[in-house]
C-alpha cells in the first residue's frame, strides 16, 4: 500500500511538538534532520510507529527521522507545515560538544547537493566506459562538452558550498556566492597560472587554486557571518542594504586570499593526508576497518565527517580510495538483509527484509540497518564482518572511485576507468564477496525473531505476558524460570532505572551491544556492582568494562557520546586489570557538567556477552540506591 507522505508529515510534526518546537529541518539521502527547541518532549517510540518512518536517531544536535528513498517527498510535505526561524535554527545548532557541532555543520552544508555531485560522478564513469569501448571520440565536441559538464559541480564546488553555508551561518546568500565566485573567477585563476608575485596592501598573497576546495570557503562564510552582523548592526538603515554587502565582500575576499584560504587548504590537506598516509601503510587493513565499521558510523549519524576527505581526494588526486573501501560495507548489509529474507519464517519480516535488501543494493542502507539487521542484532554483526572481508579485498586491489558517488549498483560506472581494469575488477570482487558473505553468515548464524514492540523489556517468552500486563505499573520486576547459574547484579549508581529501549542512542536502545537497563543518575559515583576484574577502563573515564567472578562481561557506560568530552568531568579510580570488590568506587563524574556541555548523563548498564545468558530479569521505573539489586542474570550451564 502506498504511503501518504502528507499524512506522515502531519503526524510527524505533531509528535515533534508542532511548528513551535521545530526551529529547522533539512534532509539528506534518507533522513529528515530536525533541530528542535526541546527534544525531551518527543516520544521516540510513537515517532517510529508513524507510517513511512523507519526509525529515529538523535545525534549531532539533531533529531533525525529515517525515511528512506521517499525522504524528499516527506520533506516537501513537512515544509508546508512549519515556518523556519533561521536565527533560532542557527542558535539551536550550537548545542552539544565541538564534535557534534562539526558533524552538524558538515551534514547541513553537504546534504542538499550530494545527489548533484553523485550525478556528475556517474557521468564521468559512463564517459570512461564509452572511451574504453572506443564508442566516443575524445577529440570531438560531444565528448568535450559532456566531459566539462561532468566536472562542473566539482570545479565550482565552493559556490555550491557557499549557498548552503550561507543558510547555516546566516549570511546573505548572494554575498556568499560572490565571495565564492571570486575564488574561482577567471581573473584570479589567471593570476595563479601566471606565477608572478601579487601583493594586497603590501602583503604578499599566497596564490592557491580554490576550485574543488571545501574548507577555505566554509571558513570564509563562517567569518563573513560575523562581519555582516557587525555592519548590519552599526550602519544606518538608510545605507545598510547597499554598504553592508559591499563591506562584507571587500573585506572577506582579500582576507580569504591572505589567511582563511591558506589555513583551510592546510587543514584540508592535513586531514586528507593523514587518511591517505594510513591507507598507504596498509590498504588491506584500511579496507578491513572501513568495510567493517562504516555502517556503524551511519548508525550514529557521524559518517558526514568523512565527506571533506573524500571530496578533497577527488580534487587533489583525481580519485578516492575511501569510497572504494566503503562500497563493501553497503553491499554487505544488503546481503545480510537478504539472508534474513531467506531464513525468517515470519511473513511480515520477509516482506520488510526483501525490500530493504533491494534498496540497499542501490546504496540506501538505512532500511536494511534499522528495519532489519540492527533490529535483529546478529545480522548487523554478520554484515559488518562481511563488509570487513570485502573491504580487505578492495584494499588488496587498490580499488578506487574516479567520481564522487554513493556506492550502489547504479553508481558502479564511477569506479571504472580505461587502463585501470584490475582495480575495477577488484572492486567488483569485493562487493560480490561482501554481499554473498552477508547472506551466508546471516543464514548460518541465524537470529532471534523480533519481539513485539509493546512488550516492554521482554527478554524471554517465559515472562512476555507479565511484561505486557505491567507496562503501566510504576514499578516492574520481570520474572523468569530459574535454571542453571543465577547471579544478582546491583546498580552501579544511585538514581532511577529506565528500560534500555528508552535510551537516546540507537546502538544501546536496540540492545545491539548487550542487554540490560539504564539509570538516570542522581549522584556522580559509579560503584562496582559485584566482585570481578576491570578488564577495560577507558582513558576518558566515561566507561568501564568488568568481568564478574561468574564470568559475565559487563559494561558500565556513563552518558551518551560523552567520549567527546575527552575526560572532562570524569575521574577513574581503577585501572585496567585491577581486581574489584562489590562497592568499590570505580569512577566519579559530574552529571551537571555533562548536561551543561550538551550531553545526556544517563548511565548504561548492560551485559555484553548475552550469548552466554539464558534469562535476564530487570527492574525498571524504580528509584534505587547504589548497589541495590536491579538485575538477575542466569548463565548457561557448562
Amino acid at each position: 500500500m502506498a504511503i501518504d507522505y502528507g499524512k506522515t508529515a502531519r503526524e510527524l510534526v505533531q509528535e515533534l511538538g508542532g511548528d513551535e518546537n521545530i526551529t529547522n529541518v533539512a534532509h539528506c539521502a534518507t533522513r529528515l534532520r530536525f533541530i528542535l527547541k526541546d527534544e525531551t518532549i518527543v516520544d521516540t517510540a510513537k515517532v517510529s510507529k508513524i507510517p513511512g518512518v523507519i526509525t529515529t536517531v538523535q545525534a549531532g544536535g539533531q533529531f533525525q527521522v529515517v525515511i528512506g528513498n521517499h525522504v524528499k517527498d516527506a520533506y516537501e510535505q513537512v515544509l508546508k507545515l512549519v515556518s523556519i526561524d533561521e536565527k533560532q535554527a542557527k542558535d539551536t545548532g550550537k548545542k552539544g560538544g565541538i564534535f557534534s557541532r562539526i558533524i552538524d555543520i558538515i551534514s547541513s552544508i553537504f546534504a542538499p547537493f550530494l545527489y548533484t555531485l553523485a550525478a556528475c560522478g556517474i557521468l564521468q564513469g559512463i564517459l570512461g566506459i564509452f572511451v574504453a569501448m572506443n564508442a566516443i571520440d575524445t577529440t570531438g565536441g560531444t565528448y568535450q562538452i559532456l566531459n566539462f559538464i561532468s566536472w562542473t559541480a566539482f570545479t565550482f564546488l565552493p559556490v555550491l558550498i557557499a549557498v548552503t553555508a550561507s543558510k547555516k551561518f546566516g549570511v546573505n546568500t548572494f554575498v556568499a556566492v560572490v565571495i565564492a565566485c571570486a575564488l574561482v573567477s577567471p581573473d584570479y585563476i589567471n593570476m595563479v597560472n601566471a606565477g608572478q608575485d601579487v601583493y594586497f596592501l603590501g602583503i604578499k598573497v599566497q596564490l592557491l587554486s580554490y576550485t574543488s576546495s571545501v574548507i577555505p570557503i566554509i571558513l570564509s562564510i563562517w567569518i563573513a557571518s560575523y562581519v555582516q552582523k557587525f555592519f548590519d548592526k552599526y550602519l544606518p538603515i538608510v545605507v545598510r542594504n547597499l554598504f553592508s554587502p559591499m563591506f562584507t565582500i571587500v573585506i572577506m575576499v582579500p582576507l580569504t586570499l591572505l589567511a582563511f584560504g591558506p589555513i583551510g587548504n592546510t587543514i584540508g590537506g592535513a586531514i586528507g593526508g593523514a587518511y591517505n598516509y594510513l591507507y598507504g601503510l596498509s590498504p588491506i587493513v584500511a579496507g578491513v576497518i572501513v568495510g567493517g565499521l562504516w555502517e556503524v558510523l551511519v548508525i550514529f549519524g557521524v559518517h558526514w565527517g568523512i565527506t571533506p576527505v573524500t571530496v578533497g581526494n577527488y580534487a587533489n588526486l583525481g580519485y578516492d580510495t575511501f569510497t572504494g573501501l566503503q562500497a563493501s560495507a553497503v553491499f554487505s548489509q544488503a546481503g545480510a538483509a537478504l539472508g534474513v529474507f531467506l531464513k525468517t519464517k515470519d511473513k511480515d519480516m520477509k516482506g520488510v527484509s526483501l525490500s530493504a535488501a533491494v534498496t540497499g543494493l542501490f546504496g540506501i542502507t538505512e532500511p536494511a540497518i534499522y528495519g532489519v539487521n540492527l533490529r535483529l542484532k546478529k545480522p548487523m554483526i554478520c554484515g559488518c564482518v562481511a563488509g570487513a572481508v570485502g573491504g580487505g579485498i578492495a584494499g588488496a586491489f587498490n580499488a578506487v572511485s574516479w567520481g564522487y558517488n554513493m556506492p550502489g549498483i547504479a553508481t558502479l560506472p564511477a569506479y571504472f576507468k580505461a587502463g585501470h581494469m584490475t582495480q575495477f575488477t577488484g572492486l567488483l570482487i569485493s562487493i560480490v564477496v561482501a554481499f554473498v558473505l552477508g547472506i551466508v553468515l546471516t543464514y548460518i548464524v541465524g537470529f532471534d525473531e523480533d519481539v513485539p514492540e509493546n512488550a516492554i523489556e521482554e527478554k524471554s517468552g517465559a515472562f512476555s505476558n507479565q511484561a505486557k500486563e505491567e507496562t503501566d505499573s510504576a514499578s516492574k520486576l520481570t520474572e523468569t524460570r530459574i535454571q542453571g547459574q543465577r547471579i544478582e547484579m546491583g546498580s552501579p549508581v544511585k538514581g532511577r532505572t529506565i528500560p534500555l529501549s528508552q535510551v537516546k542512542d540507537e546502538a544501546f536502545a536496540s540492545a545491539a551491544m548487550g542487554d540490560g537497563l539504564a539509570i538516570l543518575p542522581s549522584e556522580g559515583k559509579i560503584y562496582a556492582p559485584l566482585d570481578g576484574t576491570a578488564e577495560a577502563v577507558f582513558p576518558t573515564g566515561h566507561a568501564v568494562g568488568l568481568v564478574t567472578e561468574a564470568g559475565r562481561e559487563i559494561l558500565i557506560h556513563i552518558g551518551i557520546d560523552t567520549v567527546q568530552l575527552d575526560g572532562k568531568g570524569f575521574q577513574a579510580h581503577v585501572k585496567q586489570g585491577d581486581r574489584v570488590k562489590k562497592g568499590d568506587l570505580l569512577v566519579e563524574f559530574d552529571p551537571e557538567l555533562i548536561r551543561k556541555e550538551g550531553y545526556d548523563p544517563t548511565v548504561i548498564y548492560i551485559i555484553t556477552d548475552m550469548d552466554q545468558v539464558t534469562n535476564l530479569e530487570v527492574r525498571t521505573n524504580q528509584n534505587i540506591e547504589a548497589l541495590e539489586t536491579v538485575m538477575f542474570a542466569e548463565g548457561k550451564e557448562h
